[in-house]
């Protein structure tokens, strides 16, 4: 017999209405659709006979149905998939797929076919062996909430990877449908709460915003929102105060995350997803859900391409170290034989090549009389306006009337070229251009343009940075990766302008970018580092403190290859779980045992053994005795005036740079603290967890009342 009490909570969730009935063994539920009633006659029990019910009901005038149920799952399973036309929302997802991988491929070749790039990941820390998608997937059915993070560089696959989930999900969970939302294209509503309710009522426009998220919350609408970080305005100074912004943004999520909900954002990696508040955030929902991290590690060549056009442009002489761009490498994947032995001829000119193509096809395509280098100074100004305005989409208006007002001269030197016959209007002209392949990714008006991927966007941008005079360009740190990773195939010269106009900009952003926008563009370590956090970051053959001092630094889960250390000009830093693989000591110190520290770390050359280990002081274990040093570290899990402490803290937070305490002082009292108990080592390894059955005696140390 079916449970009536939850038969009435699944239909009474969908809108329906309990209406009276004289047979206990038969339940009707109606709903009102205009000006039409219906009504589901549900008999409780195998064998009754609802003939006599269904009769009244018709008579009343309702179109009626009698559904034999064997389960209230089977009803709640019949509901969704009736209210969320299932099979036509499949389609349409399907179909979204289809045309956003053909505008990956078809763009450089009629005949070229997508395939989705299996990268390298970690999950939560730890090396992957699956695939991302799969990580996920198998995840999906688990009963508890789950919050997905899936982060990448720009251009790195975050989108693809989004896409591909939704793909996967729609051929292979029968009872689940995606709500899937890139938000790069939402950007109407300012409060995150709307754009989340937008894109409800867009994916789902006959259901009501409620009835969408009780499904989400059951498990059946896995919600997947691409390009998180497009809602982030990170400045390049406050960490804090960017998480203000974004707190809220994570507390709609958390009211989500109940039942079995499970929501993947997709993002760049950004310092606010390993700021120390984020982290007090998880520790507060810790009992609510779980918190899946998924990093994707920049693409390999050997997947992109076939090994016999590898081996052409190894001979060519191409720069395989740099040629890790997706949107380049696809482009040499798909062109035709002949187009490849064209732009495999000069190694040096392969970015201007993929403009050049884009922009011809463009010009077949669109019947468009425009030369490249006038596409080309067009689309710029779109760059320039974004910087401008921080942005990276906008309504087609918008960028319609942005076309026309900077370049009419242009435009109507273009509509000349055209016989008078076939010649279009200004209108036809600028809605051409609107539509160029190198801004649309799909034809949805409503959710804005932007450039057609991160590679793209960042070209426009480093072009628009080195042009700047003042050699002081500060725009948002949103365009400053794009830039880099887009310059990164380019040649030694090129990258070296685009490092000398962006020095000044990088002084102000934090330790983690600057070492890695370092390495990227110049090869080496030439900004100092002071008191800095440098967290899980890969680093081989650089020198650290050959052109740039180190000091007050912490390093955290850091893997150091063929690294080469120049001692004396690091100074009051530490190394936290980090690992060193062929690195080398250069020059000496007076007094290395108190300038570098390394606590959990490895080696594989005794290197760490050359620079002086931290010995932590044997008299110094007692765990009745605080020194200052030791309630300073406890004050910050146990803050002085709180009534609450905070379960875990950020290693590199207890590590800051301050008056009190220097690093080796702090790290001895950790060691300490850890050896009494009082702290351990998470699952995450740049934290710390705070004992809580030895809670009661900490209070007692600090002095508060137990």
């Amino acid at each position: 017999m079916l449970d009536i009490g939850k038969l009435k909570k699944a239909y009474q969730r969908y809108g329906f209405e309990v209406q009276p009935n004289l047979d206990e063994n038969v339940a009707i539920f109606s709903i009102r659709t205009g000006h039409y009633h219906n009504a589901d006659i549900i008999p409780l029990k195998n064998n009754v006979d609802a003939s006599r019910v269904l009769k009244e009901f018709q008579d009343l005038g309702y179109a009626c149905q009698t559904k034999q149920y064997q389960s209230v799952d089977e009803v709640e399973t019949a509901l969704f998939n009736g209210f969320f036309n299932i099979e036509s929302t499949r389609k349409r997802l399907i179909r979204d797929y289809d045309e956003f991988t053909d505008s990956l491929v078809k763009i450089h070749s009629d005949k070229a076919t997508y395939t989705y790039i299996k990268t390298q990941y970690y999950v939560n820390n730890k090396e992957g062996n699956l695939t991302v998608i799969q990580e996920i997937l198998d995840r999906l059915d688990t009963p508890k909430p789950i919050l997905f993070l899936v982060e990448a560089a720009a251009g790195f696959g975050k989108t693809c990877s989004a896409y591909e989930l939704v793909k996967e999900i729609t051929n292979t969970k029968e009872y689940q449908l995606p709500l899937f939302s890139e938000l790069s294209r939402n950007r109407q509503a300012k409060i995150f709460r709307y754009v989340l309710l937008d894109e409800i009522d867009r994916s789902f426009p006959l259901l009501s915003s409620s009835l969408v998220r009780a499904e989400i919350k059951s498990g059946k609408v896995p919600v997947i929102l691409d390009g998180f970080d497009e809602l982030l305005h990170e400045s390049a100074t406050d960490d804090s105060k960017n998480y203000e912004t974004t707190e809220p943004m994570l507390d709609t999520i958390s009211e989500l995350l109940t039942d079995k909900a499970k929501v993947v954002l997709t993002t760049r990696r950004t310092a606010i997803f390993d700021g120390d508040e984020f982290h007090h955030w998880i520790d507060k929902h810790e009992n609510d859900f779980d918190v899946i991290r998924l990093r994707i590690q920049e693409p390999c060549i050997e997947d992109w391409l076939s090994s016999e056009r590898l081996d052409r442009i190894s001979k060519a002489g191409f720069p395989i170290e740099n040629l890790s761009n997706p949107v380049l490498l696809s482009f040499l994947r798909c062109i035709s034989n002949d187009e490849f032995d064209q732009v495999s001829q000069d190694s040096t000119k392969l970015v201007d090549k993929y403009f050049d193509s884009m922009m011809e096809r463009e010009r077949k395509r669109q019947d468009l009389m425009m030369e490249p280098k006038e596409q080309y100074k067009i689309l710029r100004t779109i760059a320039d306006d974004m910087i401008q305005f921080d942005y990276t989409s906008e309504s087609r208006d918008y960028i319609y009337a942005l076309i026309l007002d900077h370049n009419q001269a242009l435009i109507e030197t273009s509509r000349k070229h055209y016989p008078a016959e076939t010649r279009p209007t200004t209108d036809e002209l600028v809605n051409k251009l609107t539509s160029h392949a190198l801004l649309d990714r799909k034809s949805i008006d409503s959710q804005g343009i932007g450039f057609v991927n991160e590679f793209v966007l960042g070209n426009f941008c480093a072009d628009s940075i080195i042009e700047d005079s003042t050699m002081e360009w500060d725009g948002d740190k949103r365009f400053i990766e794009p830039a880099i990773q887009a310059y990164l195939p380019r040649t030694e010269e090129e990258r070296q302008i685009l490092w000398e106009s962006l020095k000044f900009v990088l002084e102000f952003i934090n330790g983690c970018d600057k070492v890695k926008y370092n390495k990227l563009l110049t090869d080496e370590m030439r900004m100092d580092l002071d008191g800095e956090t440098v967290e899980e970051l890969a680093i081989s053959d650089i020198h650290l403190g050959k052109l740039a001092d180190i000091q007050e630094t912490v390093f955290i889960g850091c893997k150091f290859s063929s690294c080469h250390f120049h001692v004396e000009n690091i100074k009051s830093t530490t190394f936290i779980n980090s690992s060193f693989y062929q690195c080398t000591v250069v020059g000496e110190s007076t007094d290395c045992s108190n300038n570098i520290h390394f606590l959990g770390c490895s080696d594989d050359n005794d290197f760490i053994n050359l620079i002086n280990p931290i010995k932590v002081d044997e008299g110094n274990d007692c765990k009745d005795e605080f020194n200052k040093c030791d309630i300073y570290v406890l004050e910050k899990f146990y803050p002085r005036g709180s009534q609450t402490f905070h379960k875990h803290r950020a290693i590199g937070a207890l590590c800051t740079k301050n008056k009190l305490f220097n690093h080796y002082a702090i790290l001895q009292s950790i060691e300490k603290l850890k050896k009494a108990g009082y702290l351990s080592v998470p699952d995450k390894r740049s934290f710390l967890e705070i004992n809580i059955d030895l809670i009661g005696e900490i209070k007692i140390a600090l002095g508060r009342t137990q």
